[in-house]
């Protein structure tokens, strides 16, 4: 059973009803042969598929993505696979949270992470930026085993404790989270400086803020943190695409491609900011198009989608 946490006040007995779905259900994707577990998720995102409301938003999410028209059957196929990876990712949320780092370090693998490792064995912290993509908290958890400290940020999520159980799980893992609130940039800016791999989402700017940059096509606001972060260490910026799959040896893991490093020239303002932010963004434009159907992005992102929405 998960550790017992403190009910904070103002959260209602209601709200509790989540934290005890997310144990029952982890229970049960523990309990049940992976093989089935996972072909639940298979057809939880077909059904997924057809009857959600958000059915065409994906479809143009993607459409924009892969060039496949609105209307052709290669795009019917990419939704049914875009539900299903999400349902995946679920799935995997429920049942690996009480996985050890053996675990992470036998199912996750990456040709390209001798990039990081390599450097980050010199003693210096890195930046590495995540997108939307496939299990980016497995992915951490693989930093973690290999027995490098992550740092990175997290929304705190309602209620309390489901948050706490998943940092004090995650810190079993070797990874450290700090809540997304006021201060979060400096304490990152902090681990870099301490030799951290500092791991930051990078492709939803959920507050409209952020520096403009061209993504697929249209100009688009973009988080500066992984910017913001850079130009106070100097630390270079990795890029990493994660996606799940079959293993040759029949298991069900994940694979991540991991980019060369944007090195930091020296400067600030808000120039460099953008230009940065516009290097990360052309680099996850290039994991997003490997598999499009991986990125867990189910809202209007570009601003005419979002204009066309609030119509």
């Amino acid at each position: 059973m998960p550790p017992r946490y403190e009910r904070p006040p103002g959260e209602g007995r209601l709200i509790q009803l989540v934290y005890y779905a997310f144990v029952g259900g982890s229970a049960l994707a523990r309990a049940l042969p992976e093989r089935m577990s996972y072909g639940l998720a298979r057809a939880a995102g077909r059904i997924s598929a057809r009857i959600s409301k958000k059915r065409d938003q994906v479809r143009a999410n993607l459409a924009r993505i892969s060039g496949h028209p609105l209307d052709s059957p290669e795009l019917d196929h990419l939704v049914v696979k875009a539900y299903q990876s999400y349902a995946r990712y679920w799935l995997e949320t429920f049942a690996l949270v009480r996985e050890d780092q053996a675990f992470f370090l036998d199912r996750f693998r990456s040709p390209t992470g001798h990039r990081l490792f390599d450097y980050v064995a010199q003693g210096k912290g890195a930046i590495v930026v995540v997108g939307h993509l496939g299990n980016w908290d497995a992915a951490g958890a693989w930093v973690g085993a290999n027995g490098h400290l992550l740092v990175t940020v997290a929304e705190v999520l309602k209620p309390r404790r489901m948050f706490d159980f998943f940092v004090a799980h995650r810190a079993q893992l070797g990874m450290v989270i700090h809540p997304a609130e006021r201060g979060a940039t400096l304490k990152l800016a902090e681990a870099v400086e301490n030799g951290a791999v500092v791991a930051i989402l990078g492709d939803r700017d959920l507050k409209g803020r952020g520096p403009v940059v061209e993504f697929f096509g249209e100009q688009v606001p973009f988080p500066a943190g992984p910017a913001s972060v850079a130009l106070k260490t100097g630390a270079p910026v990795f890029i990493a695409g994660v996606y799940g799959v079959i293993h040759e040896d029949g298991k069900r893991g994940w694979i991540a491609d991991i980019s060369e490093p944007i090195e930091i020239a020296p400067g600030s303002g808000p120039e460099r900011v953008q230009a940065i932010t516009q290097q990360v963004a052309r680099e996850l434009e290039r994991c997003v198009a490997k598999h499009p159907e991986e990125w867990h992005v189910f809202q209007p992102f570009w601003p005419s989608d979002r204009a066309a929405a609030a119509r």
